[in-house]
């Protein structure tokens, strides 16, 4: 129960972090491509809910690996158009008075899922292992 928890947990502080640069994106503004919109629907938000969702099932191995794997993604997705590449959603790119809160808000999503990630990797190998 208490693994549930933190898979829970974790998925709703990614999602609240993920929520608060989405307002920032907003108020920018920078538009994501239909694409990345897709990306952020399915992966970002949709995978973590279906992993906790398989969690509550009783798979707890499944739950754990899908919102592993999930925040692996977000991970990747975030370093790559945040930090690595030259784009509009670059935090370089973001000026004015929400360059900061921009480049916060991705710093922070990339520890979230970064952590968040190998917690619940540690969950889907630990429940694998009873």
């Amino acid at each position: 129960m208490t693994r549930r928890v933190t898979l829970a947990g974790v998925v709703a502080v990614h999602l609240l972090v993920n929520l608060a640069h989405g307002a920032v994106h907003a108020a920018v503004p920078v538009a994501l491509s239909s694409g990345q919109w897709a990306f952020v629907a399915l992966v970002v938000v949709l995978a973590p809910v279906a992993g906790v969702a398989f969690a509550r099932l009783g798979d707890d191995v499944a739950g754990a690996a899908v919102v592993a794997l999930s925040l692996v993604a977000s991970l990747a997705f975030g370093l790559f158009v945040h930090f690595a590449v030259p784009n509009p959603d670059h935090v370089r790119a973001v000026g004015g008075v929400w360059s900061e809160s921009f480049s916060a808000t991705a710093a922070l999503i990339a520890a979230v899922d970064g952590v968040g990630a190998l917690v619940c990797g540690w969950v889907a190998l630990s429940e694998a292992g009873q």
